[in-house]
């Protein structure tokens, strides 16, 4: 980890932008740390973070959020919703902690920024989703403390059963096995634990039918999966072609094509193997849940895994949860009707602009009448 040189940084909650913002039903975040120090393979923060880190800046130089404008942004949204992550905390959104930064990273142990915030959370009650590698640091006791009473659920990232290849892709994180029996211990403190299969890579997540049988062992319920994508602007595939040792995309048994800025594999493969995937899951009583559902399996539920939790009730107004209105021409006041947006207007304007079928491969935009139809 790069010492940590300047002030912390001072927009920690945020309302997530660029597409995430139409499609995301779990749209409000928080990230404690600017950077990570995890060194995953196939990490595309250096690309993806561009928009709210300086270009000079190197992703694995980690800045301390400070927690004192979470404090302040929770209690403004008791007094007033002018901003909209005002109005969201007012309608009691979900909150994740952990958009584009492990919070609970190395540097958490010298800084404690994550604690702080966990126990701010923990003042309102708020319904809080944690996304890391490293559960084991929320087992310490000052930890289970702060949630203790919380609404929270934890989704674990493990990218691959095979631990050579994990050390390999996730260098600096625990072993998968002490992530799991972290995650077995919230559970019994009452925790929602969640399986993060992010990114999924079949070609190397080693024996799935081992990791997940000792998830379930664990408590988890949910298997959340995502397929890797490789950016352009952050040299993801250079990066992980070295890392591995060999032109991954070449030798992989899947078909990689290029989808707006990022490579990604084909639709027709990504089926296939959520299709397996779901059929290994169903047989020890799981449920998978992804954000694309090429499978349609998860019938529009939001695609964290938390709507069917006590307190959280996730944006109903996202694609991920309120695509099914889609169906032939259809306009943004169908689309819209009933739901309360804090950013209504801007979500018009990407609509009319066409940038939803951009996000959404599924999607078509007619632009003579402003409206979309569904592929299939």
């Amino acid at each position: 980890m790069h010492a940590h040189r300047g002030r912390a940084y001072d927009r920690p909650c945020f309302i997530v932008d660029g597409p995430d913002r139409l499609l995301c039903p779990i749209p409000l975040k928080i990230n404690t740390y600017r950077g990570c120090s995890g060194g995953c393979a196939y990490c595309s923060g250096q690309a993806q973070t561009k928009r709210w880190i300086s270009r000079s800046q190197d992703f694995s130089e980690v800045v301390p959020c400070s927690a004192k404008p979470v404090r302040s942004m929770f209690y403004r949204a008791q007094k007033s919703n002018a901003a909209m992550e005002c109005g969201l905390i007012r309608q009691r959104s979900p909150v994740q902690i952990g958009h584009a930064s492990d919070p609970l990273q190395p540097a958490e142990k010298r800084y404690g920024i994550t604690l702080e915030v966990l126990r701010i959370l923990k003042m309102h009650e708020y319904p809080t989703i944690l996304t890391t590698k490293f559960p084991g640091v929320l087992t310490e006791p000052e930890y289970l403390r702060a949630i203790d009473g919380l609404p929270l659920a934890v989704q674990c990232s493990i990218s691959s059963e095979d631990q050579a290849m994990l050390s390999i892709m996730e260098p600096r994180a625990p072993t998968w096995k002490r992530r799991l029996a972290a995650l077995s211990t919230m559970n019994d403190a009452g925790v929602h634990v969640i399986l993060r299969l992010w990114p999924y890579i079949p070609d190397l997540c080693g024996n799935l039918e081992i990791l997940i049988g000792a998830a379930k062992d664990a408590g988890v319920k949910t298997v959340q999966c995502n397929f890797l994508k490789l950016y352009n602007a952050g040299s993801d595939e250079s990066r992980f072609r070295e890392c591995l040792g060999y032109d991954f995309l070449k030798a992989s048994c899947m078909a990689w094509e290029q989808r707006g800025n990022f490579r990604i594999s084909s639709l027709e493969d990504q089926r296939r193997e959520i299709s397996a995937l779901e059929d290994t899951c169903a047989a020890l009583g799981l449920k998978v849940i992804s954000c694309d559902d090429l499978t349609g399996t998860r019938a529009w539920a939001d695609c964290c895994g938390v709507g069917d939790l006590p307190g959280f009730i996730p944006s109903s107004w996202a694609y991920y949860t309120n695509g099914h209105r889609i169906s032939e021409h259809t306009d943004f006041n169908d689309y819209m009707r009933g739901h309360n947006c804090p950013w209504r207007t801007e979500f018009q304007k990407e609509w009319n602009a066409g940038n939803l079928a951009k996000a959404v491969p599924e999607l078509i935009f007619h632009d003579e009448d402003k409206t979309y139809s569904r592929r299939w």
